[in-house]
């Protein structure tokens, strides 16, 4: 008997102590917490719940609280209160045992906040819009139209010219035709978006195809190889994929000291697939690898070949709206390596790897 009453004494302890967890838990929760039963009468709060009701236990306890009728499933709600901004919570509701009856147990999640910094970030993104149809109307034409003037009187005027203005009226030519590009890089980065469409089944091989095709002035001035494996199939949105491949290609074309030569891989990695851009330019110190990613901190290179340092900004823009990854692995004077995780199925096409080369002469 003695050893009865001992087990009961023992479970009744760990039971108050297994209580006093749940309180400490609860009560020390940021998120509102409130049990009803399963008529919808309020039978517990938190202090985070009183908080966000604005009302103390005492009446709460008893009054009717509506919940979703899909348990397991969150909702938002909007609890008012005098005197202040409505906050806009998170609610999901689960079946529970409450003083050994069925229970409703609803946590309560401010995402006021949240909500605020999304609507911050559309706005934001108006605004940038906003920002790019100024630089399309507004900046892009006296552009346009000093590099007019400047061709006609380099054209027009040169026997007046001494060899001096001559070399002033080139370099304004140079200065506006960088211009010209920078807004331009300018507007395909504030363009990229998440909201853009993405096409199911893309296949890479005919994207790559079609990026050597536009390249290939570019591809055959510089005698380059570009060389690819057999490319995945993924969903993408077809102009931003074509974006990234011809920024990539671009750059290596670039920042080569001799021929270049392109080698493009892919592998299959559970659900995503890794694509690799590699190439044997002039690479880049360790201590760049990821500022080549933030607009405006471009490699440096001499004259023509200084670019705005807007197309790996934009590789990552893009990489980013895919849900994917991009980083950089290089050694100085050997060439670098660009590579990309991209969410993709298990697809590919069954081609033969290709390789592509541009002969001295045509």
């Amino acid at each position: 008997m003695d050893a009865q009453a001992d087990e009961q004494v023992i479970a009744v302890a760990e039971l108050q102590a297994s209580n006093a967890r749940f309180q400490n838990v609860v009560n020390s929760s940021p998120d509102g917490v409130v049990v009803t039963s399963t008529d919808a009468v309020i039978r517990f709060v938190n202090p985070a719940a009183m908080l966000m009701f604005g009302l103390s236990q005492k009446k709460l306890l008893g009054k009717p609280f509506h919940y979703s009728d899909l348990t397991g499933s969150s909702v938002e709600i909007e609890i008012l209160q005098p005197d202040r901004a409505p906050i806009i919570a998170e609610m999901r509701v689960v079946q529970i045992e409450w003083d050994g009856q069925p229970a409703m147990l609803a946590t309560l999640r401010d995402i006021s906040e949240r909500i605020q910094l999304t609507k911050d970030l559309l706005r934001s993104n108006q605004d940038l819009e906003e920002f790019a149809s100024v630089l399309s109307h507004d900046i892009r034409a006296p552009l346009r139209n000093l590099n007019l003037l400047s061709g006609w009187l380099q054209k027009d005027h040169s026997a007046d010219l001494n060899s001096d203005a001559l070399e002033d009226v080139e370099m304004i030519r140079t200065t506006t035709a960088r211009m010209q590009r920078m807004v331009d890089d300018l507007l395909h980065y504030s363009r990229v978006s998440a909201r853009q469409k993405k096409a199911p089944n893309v296949d890479l091989n005919e994207i790559l195809e079609d990026v050597k095709a536009a390249l290939s002035e570019d591809i055959f001035r510089t005698a380059a190889t570009i060389q690819n494996a057999v490319l995945p199939v993924i969903d993408c949105n077809i102009a931003q994929m074509t974006t990234l491949f011809q920024n990539l290609i671009q750059n290596s074309l670039q920042y080569c000291s001799e021929r270049p030569e392109i080698m493009i891989n892919a592998e299959q990695h559970d659900h995503s697939w890794l694509l690799s851009f590699a190439d044997n330019g002039v690479g880049v110190p360790e201590n760049s690898w990821s500022k080549v990613f933030k607009p405006f901190n471009h490699l440096q290179s001499d004259g023509d070949k200084q670019g705005a340092g807007i197309g790996l900004a934009t590789c990552k823009k893009i990489v980013g709206t895919h849900n994917g990854k991009i980083w950089l692995e290089s050694i100085q004077d050997h060439g670098s390596t660009v590579y990309v995780s991209l969410p993709g199925k298990s697809i590919t096409i069954p081609i033969e790897s290709t390789t592509k080369s541009y002969p001295d002469e045509l």
